[in-house]
């Protein structure tokens, strides 16, 4: 009796490890989806607590910030022109992906789209590194959170498309491509090649 209790313990802890192994595979592949899906440039996560506030359609305000240059308070002016506003810090790797599409962007559309960085997270030196590191041409300011909060952003990057009336037309939480910003910027704005 003892010796068939022995195969009935030793069946039930191999049912049990195999029933591990299969259950502990078929997460680690699921959670795969989710790793990519949060990796991917252009896909954006399900808004959940924590998300932008939906402000597509208002007037962006603009409160005062630190120009990078000149160490002066300044608050931003719109110029007639489309704006494309980019909230970003230094240490954000969605950030340091879609910086150079932004940058190429700046160059093509500069005439035409006026490009503004916004960072509320970093000291002028780290931001001024990473502006030189990325070869960043277009303006850039430093952001004490109230510009932050006045556009109600809490996720980063994001990024603003806005029409040169000052009216947001379209808001992108997470990393932008440079074909997502190639659609926002002749599609939303309504500025060609």
């Amino acid at each position: 009796m003892g010796r068939n209790r022995k195969k009935v313990v030793v069946a039930v802890l191999s049912i049990v490890l195999l029933v591990s192994v299969v259950g502990g595979w078929a997460l680690s592949r699921s959670s795969d989806d989710v790793d990519a899906k949060l990796t991917t440039p252009g896909v954006e996560q399900t808004p959940g607590i924590g998300t932008n506030a939906n402000n597509t359609g208002k007037k962006f305000s603009f409160v005062p910030v630190t120009d990078l240059l000149s160490g002066a308070a300044v608050t931003i002016t719109p110029m007639g022109k489309p704006m494309v506003v980019n909230f970003w810090f230094s240490t954000c790797e969605p950030c340091k992906r879609e910086m150079p599409a932004l940058t190429a962007a700046a160059a093509k559309y500069g005439s035409r789209v006026n490009f503004i960085g916004i960072n509320p997270n970093d000291t002028e030196e780290s931001a001024s590194a990473f502006i030189e590191k990325y070869g960043i041409k277009f303006t850039n300011y430093l952001d004490d959170g109230d510009q932050l909060s006045e556009a109600g952003v809490t996720t980063m990057p994001t990024t603003f498309f806005i029409a040169a009336n000052g009216y947001i037309v379209k808001t992108h939480a997470g990393e932008l491509t440079a074909q997502d910003i190639e659609s926002s910027i002749q599609n939303d704005l309504g500025v060609t090649q």
